[in-house]
């Protein structure tokens, strides 16, 4: 038996000057698909249900970053994942630095043991000078997200509230996400 090499990993890259090309090609002006992957995160949904989100993603030196693109993926209204439902691809306007995400108000999901999870939607979020894709969340309740299980060994409950958005009203909700400096946001390492 021969051995193998092994081999070591390969760097990470920050993502390049093509990555609007090959992920959301209608915001080059590149018109190929009638949806793009992502394009809505669930098929049918009513005016009842449907929620806006918007929100900045801010670097550093607390500025928008105008070349951002956001993957969210969240479960249905009755706390499932079903059919490849709930995913949406977003990129942010590349004058104001500005997503918008329409979509349903997530359930509650329950663990195998019965444990109660807050609704939340996950953010994935690559951009310029980034060499490894960041994660956070948006949850909706900041009394739910306090009794979260994952939260409860961690000394960092006055930072929850940057995984809460602003809520204009009961239908349009602001989730700013900085990645760095004082209103920093919790990211997760999964």
């Amino acid at each position: 038996m021969v051995k193998v090499k092994n081999f070591i990993d390969t760097p990470s890259q920050t993502a390049g000057p093509f990555l609007h090309i090959g992920c959301t090609p209608s915001i080059t002006g590149i018109n190929i698909f009638k949806d793009e992957l992502g394009s809505t995160p669930f098929t049918d949904i009513s005016l009842n249900e449907e929620i806006n989100i918007k929100g900045k993603i801010y670097d550093g030196n607390n500025e928008p970053i105008i070349d951002a693109m956001i993957e969210t993926w969240q479960c249905d209204e009755n706390g499932k994942y079903f059919n490849y439902q709930g995913f949406s691809r977003r990129v942010t306007d590349f004058k104001t630095g500005e997503y918008q995400l329409k979509t349903i108000r997530p359930g509650n999901q329950i663990n195998v043991d019965g444990t109660i999870f807050p609704s939340y939607i996950l953010f994935w979020i690559v951009a310029r000078g980034m060499n490894s894709p960041l994660i956070t969340r948006m949850y909706f309740d900041e009394n739910e997200i306090k009794s979260d299980l994952m939260f409860k060994n961690f000394n960092i409950q006055d930072r929850l509230k940057t995984l809460i958005p602003y809520t204009e009203d009961k239908k349009n909700f602001v989730f700013d996400i900085h990645l760095q400096g004082k209103k920093e946001t919790i990211f997760f390492e999964f």
